[in-house]
């Protein structure tokens, strides 16, 4: 584990909910947000940093429009998967 530590003003610290507590969560949340849309951070490295479940992790990053990353690869890969499997 590393520990960070962050001096910052009063009057900051009061936009982030004022206790200590609040103020790294806030923080912590935004990190994660920034790290998953940059692609630095997977859902999974996400849902970790924060300690949710796969749920709470899906409504956490939902609720900030950080949605699933799928390109047109991804697409075209899944078609060719589909179109191979077997008829029922």
């Amino acid at each position: 584990m590393v520990e960070v530590t962050l001096t910052i003003t009063d009057a900051v610290a009061a936009d982030f909910g004022g206790t200590p507590t609040a103020v790294a969560r806030q923080l912590l949340e935004a990190a994660a947000v920034e790290g998953h849309r940059s692609g630095r951070l997977s859902r999974a490295q996400v849902r970790e940093l924060l300690g949710l479940s796969w749920h709470e992790t899906e409504e956490f990053l939902a609720a900030h429009a950080c949605f699933r990353h799928y390109s047109l690869e991804d697409l075209e890969e899944d078609r060719r998967t589909l179109a191979n499997l077997p008829a029922r």
